[in-house]
């Protein structure tokens, strides 16, 4: 099927095209990653190759010092909590950020990032965190403390089990 970006650097400068929107089921990304449109492509070519239409918005922490990129440019082009706090969302997804290095209460925008987590508890069906947000994630809802490896441990994992009914992940496949 085909992936629509609501909004967003790929969609701005025509790197990506919209098709039909009927039905697509509405999946946030919380892109926190240095290179958006990088990030961006990644996500909406993935979601093309859905059975399913998916219209993506993309949202940032407005409370994120950026440095690649202008702060101008991400508030033109991306959605901030504030701005889609009374939408509701099919799929959330977090992505990661290289600050693995720093403890969770120094990352400037960690407040931002829990209120997320607590909005999304009413209006996201399933929520997917990639990377450091998914040490964030596990710390904010278990109190898993993350741990320091001598060097980055990374990779692609086979799923060992995908939810059938989730109208988000059963066309990912869980490998095997």
């Amino acid at each position: 099927m085909t992936a629509n970006a609501r909004n967003g650097l790929a969609l701005a400068n025509g790197q990506w095209q919209n098709q039909s929107q009927q039905g697509a089921l509405q999946v946030a990304v919380l892109n926190l990653m240095p290179t958006k449109l990088t990030t961006e492509l990644q996500f909406l070519k993935r979601f093309d190759n859905l059975a399913t239409d998916v219209t993506v918005s993309f949202l940032y922490p407005a409370s994120h010092h950026f440095k690649g990129i202008s702060p101008v440019i991400i508030k033109k082009h991306y959605l901030s909590l504030a701005q889609v706090q009374d939408n509701y969302f099919d799929g959330l997804v977090i992505t990661g950020a290289p600050v693995e290095q720093l403890p969770f209460e120094a990352v400037d925008y960690w407040q931002e990032f829990r209120q997320v987590l607590t909005w999304a508890q009413h209006h996201v069906c399933e929520t997917l965190f990639e990377c450091w947000a998914a040490q964030a994630g596990l710390f904010v809802d278990f109190a898993i403390r993350k741990r320091q490896l001598a060097s980055k441990l990374f990779g692609v994992y086979a799923a060992n089990q995908v939810n059938s009914r989730s109208r988000l992940a059963r066309d990912f496949g869980a490998g095997g």
